[in-house]
């Protein structure tokens, strides 16, 4: 607080006033500086003043009226989350933050409008309404849209950052006021709580606590959902849990003010949600809380004045809230809390510091990652035709509802759960979070145990990955064990997918797409009849070129069994190369074609075993000793891994779906020997595939190559049975 000459402190008359005239400023400087300029020859002379009339003005200004009267849309889009709400209707812009929690309709139907314009829903649904009568007087913010004839878009945004640097310059200098002012009187000084006049606000602090900022922003979505559902008396639970982590916090929502001068009004404007309603009325309070619960088709007309001193609206609609009649017939004498109060006297300062405060925050705005989240979220997944099942999970694997029977999960918004991406170990609120038929799970316990491995995961931590998650067709060994270890919440219901509906489009733009599907699905069919003609017709000429068993030679016979081996090979390397860069459908494809190309390899190198064991090929071709060592073990190596691949994949699906576990033999411990040995078999894989495709592949392929080219024989006539 500033100070007289004198030091002493008179009230309100906290600045610095001239004896000669009526100018009055905050710090004594300024008033050296005038009196020298516009008293010269006089001695200095000092009393105490009030906040001038003009500063006044300027505190009390709409913050964004600093930069222009009109809001560009690309403004109101950075105000996308729930502690920081605009939302544009018919050419105006409002912060409905406050207003949110007593929509009757719920706050999350305010929340899928966040940082858009919502002229279209709100005139159909509420066609005729003026939204200003429900709404507190600085909700509204300005025009929506820039003149461009004045001003461009970028160029508002210019002014916008301009503006915050001076507000952040202004504060600096009064908050160094402040302390130099505290020092001087100690005793005036507040110490060890943080203020703020809202949760919203509060959450919107830069310097806030991680964790205290990740705990009240799951309460807030808890009473949210609660508030949808019109449960208040969980949302009163909520709240009091609240209040009880901000007092452990030491942060003060409230100034409790001594009651026995009245209740302020801005005391009453804190009590403004369906589960803590006061209203003012001809110099007193009410608390009608209790009536809400009990009049539930009163309570439009009762919220659109919570916190608020509703006598303006005295008897304008007979036998509603608030009149006369209503009075006599609704009001009971305990809902009387006291009498309306004189506002405390607080310091001009602190008020301008708050102001500023304020006006910092609209400015800034959420934090580029909260919008980058808001945005994620508001981005749903949505099943298409062919992948939506007409069952549920829970139809579909009935042992999931026995898992989460009787249990209370957390909610979560999308956008609470697009900021969990991990990494593991990072800190609160960022472990991975994926979402998964509109449940939320943690990775964390399914890392290094995914016989997929982690990447696969976390690539997708943040988001909902329901359908590559039924793509790949889990089992339900797999999900019990995920709802038993991961589920940590679920997704509110306003931002639920309905996975069991199938999804009708219409439209060109359909239409296109459908006429798309269907020449793709044609080429496909076309495809398939191709490669089934020329399989029948590689019979047809292997069966017309036939040779007893006994006389088959190495230039004849075998050759269809290297050719078959050839398409097994180079398919399942390829298939294997294309899904790892492949996602969803796509992914799934690549790797069906992988299992079945891997299995026509290996039933291709058991004939090939049996037919080179009867047949009368010679064991090795003539040449030096030393080449006749390199290619007998090169050979025995090369089909041991033909041999080991398919095989530890196999050993993998096995253990993942139809190995004996827990549910069968009643021991938790083979569900974990299980999926160890799935993913040591899927390493045993992974590991030999590339071995094999980019060490001993190339050099087999090199080695055979230039040793059958030294004896005169072609490569090509080696593999192929026609030539």
């Amino acid at each position: 607080m500033a100070r007289n000459d004198s030091g002493d402190r008179s009230g309100g008359q906290s600045f610095f006033g001239c004896a000669y005239c009526h100018e009055a400023f905050p710090e004594k400087r300024e008033l050296e500086v005038h009196q020298s300029m516009v008293h010269a020859g006089l001695p200095f002379s000092v009393v105490p003043a009030p906040l001038p009339e003009r500063e006044k003005g300027l505190l009390h200004r709409a913050p964004t009226a600093a930069i222009s009267k009109s809001i560009p849309l690309s403004e109101v889009n950075r105000h996308c989350t729930p502690e920081d709400c605009w939302v544009a209707l018919n050419g105006k812009v409002y912060d409905l933050t406050e207003f949110m929690d007593r929509h009757p309709g719920g706050p999350t139907t305010i929340l899928s409008w966040a940082g858009k314009d919502a002229s279209k829903m709100f005139n159909d649904i509420h066609k005729g309404i003026k939204i200003d009568q429900y709404l507190r007087p600085e909700a509204s913010l300005g025009d929506l849209g820039v003149d461009e004839s004045l001003m461009s878009d970028s160029f508002w945004h210019t002014l916008r950052k301009a503006r915050i640097q001076e507000v952040k310059e202004e504060l600096h200098r009064l908050r160094q006021a402040v302390t130099m002012d505290g020092d001087a009187h100690p005793a005036s000084g507040k110490v060890g709580r943080r203020q703020s006049t809202s949760i919203s606000k509060l959450l919107q602090e830069k310097n806030l606590d991680p964790d205290l900022r990740a705990s009240l922003q799951s309460l807030e979505t808890q009473k949210r959902v609660a508030l949808d559902v019109e449960d208040f008396a969980r949302a009163q639970e909520i709240k009091i849990r609240a209040d009880a982590l901000l007092a452990e916090a030491q942060v003060s929502m409230v100034s409790k003010q001594d009651r026995s001068g009245g209740i302020p009004l801005s005391e009453v404007a804190h009590h403004n949600k369906p589960h803590d309603c006061w209203v003012a009325l001809y110099g007193q309070v009410y608390d009608l809380t209790d009536f809400l619960l009990h009049h539930p088709e009163q309570r439009n007309a009762v919220l659109a004045w919570a916190g608020r001193d509703a006598s303006p609206m005295w008897n304008k609609i007979p036998g509603r809230f608030p009149s006369s009649t209503w009075m006599d017939y609704f009001m009971r004498p305990e809902a009387r809390m006291g009498e309306v109060g004189k506002e405390p006297q607080g310091d001009p300062r602190e008020e301008e510091i708050q102001q500023l405060q304020d006006e910092l925050r609209r400015l800034e705005g959420p934090s580029e990652e909260d919008i980058q989240a808001a945005q994620a979220g508001a981005t749903r997944a949505v099943p298409a035709a062919a992948e939506a099942s007409k069952l549920s999970e829970e139809a579909r694997f009935p042992r999931l509802q026995q898992i989460v029977a009787g249990k209370e999960l957390q909610f979560f918004t999308r956008a609470e759960v697009a900021k969990h991406k991990g990494p593991p170990g990072g800190p609160p609120g960022t472990e991975p979070y994926i979402i998964l038929h509109n449940r939320v799970y943690d990775l964390t316990p399914l890392l290094q145990n995914h016989p997929g491995g982690d990447d696969v995961l976390l690539s997708r931590a943040g988001t909902d990955a329901t359908k590559d998650f039924e793509l790949f067709e889990h089992s339900e060994k797999s999900r019990v064990k995920r709802d038993q270890e991961m589920l940590v919440g679920e997704i509110v219901p306003g931002e639920r997918v309905d996975w069991t509906a199938e999804v009708t489009t219409g439209g060109a733009e359909s239409t296109l797409k459908k006429a798309g599907s269907e020449v793709a699905r044609y080429l496909r069919y076309k495809a398939t009849d191709a490669l089934v003609a020329m399989v029948a017709l590689y019979v047809h000429w292997s069966f017309q070129k036939r040779k007893p068993l006994s006389k088959l030679t190495y230039s004849r016979g075998l050759r269809h069994l290297h050719l078959i081996m050839a398409v097994g090979i180079f398919g399942t390397l390829g298939s294997a190369q294309a899904a790892s860069r492949a996602e969803g459908l796509a992914k799934k494809r690549y790797l069906t074609i992988h299992k079945q190309t891997g299995v026509a390899m290996l039933l291709a190198l058991a004939v090939r075993v049996y037919l080179r064991m009867k047949s009368g090929i010679p064991p090795r071709f003539p040449g030096h000793p030393a080449m006749k060592f390199i290619e007998t073990q090169s050979l025995r190596l090369f089909y041991a891994l033909l041999l080991v691949l398919p095989v530890s994949g196999m050993a993998n699906e096995y253990y993942l779906r139809w190995a004996p576990g827990a549910e069968t033999t009643g021991h938790k411990e083979d569900d974990e020997r299980n999926t160890a040995r799935a993913k040591q078999a899927i390493a045993v894989h992974t590991r030999l595939g590339k071995f094999f495709e980019f060490a001993w592949l190339p050099f087999h392929l090199g080695y055979t190559s230039a040793y059958h080219y030294s004896r005169g024989r072609g490569v090509v006539r080696k593999v192929s049975p026609f030539i």
